[in-house]
């Protein structure tokens, strides 16, 4: 007996410790299933919507008259007298005098060239009655013996050239009198003045400076890019003109607004500032064709002003904030709420928005913003935000209850 205990007691041990092992085991408690918080990042995204978008060109310049003249005098002489409207900020009319040269010596001159003329004329009747008598004289002898010195021919040519002659010396004697009487060239604004009564002045000198008030004229640089986009038709191109926006409203001030012409481009690129030149022009800048009460919007030379050039709409086109686009790429959001990187075709970009041409289908999500650490294929929550209501990019993530199970 003690032989089969010693032999068969340590398997029944090792069988009893296997087996209450095993009891232990099965009897264990299950472990409780534990809540694992999940963070769901939450996008902010706008519905793709096209449509035709019609945008400005922007550009800045500096009004300037279109026509523009030194006042210069052809004669030369004492100043008479000043007309009131010549001076400075003065405004004139087409053939308005501005000053009186002394004009007692082409007076002079043009008696004198009156004189000589009305000679010329009676000598010139004179030799006409001799070869009157000539041709008489000469009536019996043939006409192959006739000579033109006889009848009086060249006699005659000659007093008429003398007529003639003395004709353009009383017109050029006319003309210096009426120059003694110095005129605007064209309804204008004075700018300068240089002479004063008592003033001697020569012929070719400068007696002041004039702009002319009938049209204003604006240069306007933009990129050839830019231009690009512009309809070189007059007809089909509106250009807006305003003041300084920025100046008048800090200060409170209405802005003024002028409707230009377009008129074309100089044609060509400037070879410094590698920028194409277009003009435009504003009619009666200064309104003077309207009475002092009506006038409202005055556009003095001079002026900084902005202009806003209609461009080319864009057909089927999507506006996006600028900042939704990042190297010609967007993030998408799809109907699983599954991101996506999809590159699109920018048509144009300006400040604030990118007009993009093709990439993108109508009724996608596109992202407001771009995650930090984005990876393609990342699952997210969408809160859709009407396109007028965009603004500053916002990034949330809200915690969203998963259930995990785990030790």
């Amino acid at each position: 007996m003690s032989v089969f205990i010693r032999r068969y007691l340590p398997v029944v041990i090792l069988l009893l410790f296997v087996g209450l092992s095993a009891g232990l085991l099965l009897n264990r408690p299950q472990p409780q299933q534990k809540i694992v918080e999940t963070m769901v990042p939450v996008l902010e995204v706008v519905q793709v919507k096209k449509q035709q978008l019609a945008f400005n060109v922007n550009a800045y310049g500096m009004v300037k008259p279109k026509h523009q003249a030194e006042l210069v005098t052809q004669v030369s002489g004492i100043v008479n007298r000043l007309a009131p409207a010549f001076a400075v900020g003065q405004f004139v009319q087409k053939d308005d005098v501005l000053a009186y040269l002394d004009d007692d010596d082409y007076h002079a001159d043009l008696a004198q060239a009156q004189a000589t003329l009305a000679q010329a004329k009676a000598l010139l009747e004179q030799e006409i009655a001799r070869g009157i008598v000539a041709k008489k004289t000469l009536r019996h002898v043939a006409t192959t013996k006739q000579s033109a010195l006889g009848l009086r021919i060249p006699q005659r040519k000659q007093q008429q050239a003398n007529v003639n002659f003395a004709k353009a010396a009383l017109a050029r004697a006319q003309r210096n009198v009426d120059r003694t009487i110095i005129t605007a060239p064209f309804d204008g604004l004075i700018t300068e003045k240089h002479i004063n009564v008592g003033s001697h002045v020569n012929i070719g000198e400068q007696l002041g400076h004039i702009y002319g008030t009938d049209i204003a004229r604006v240069r306007l640089p933009v990129t050839p890019r830019s231009f690009s986009f512009i309809d070189q038709n007059p007809l089909n191109t509106t250009v807006v003109l305003s003041n300084e926006s920025h100046a008048n409203e800090r200060h409170g001030q209405a802005l003024q607004h002028w409707t230009a012409r377009f008129i074309g481009t100089e044609g060509i690129i400037d070879p410094q500032t590698r920028m194409v030149y277009l003009i435009v022009d504003v009619i009666d800048p200064y309104q003077l064709r309207l009475s002092e009460q009506q006038r409202t919007d005055v556009l003095n030379f001079g002026t900084f002003v902005t202009a806003k050039i209609a461009a080319k709409p864009i057909a089927n086109a999507i506006k996006l904030q600028r900042h939704m686009v990042r190297d010609n790429h967007v993030v998408l959001v799809d109907a699983n709420g599954v991101t996506q990187m999809r590159k699109v075709v920018i048509a144009r970009m300006d400040l604030e928005h990118a007009y993009i041409r093709a990439g993108l289908d109508e009724g996608e999500l596109v992202s407001l913003t771009w995650p930090d650490n984005h990876l393609e294929g990342t699952v997210v929550t969408t809160v859709l935000t009407s396109p007028k209501l965009i603004g500053p990019p916002v990034l949330t993530v809200i915690p969203s209850k998963v259930a995990d199970s785990g030790e």
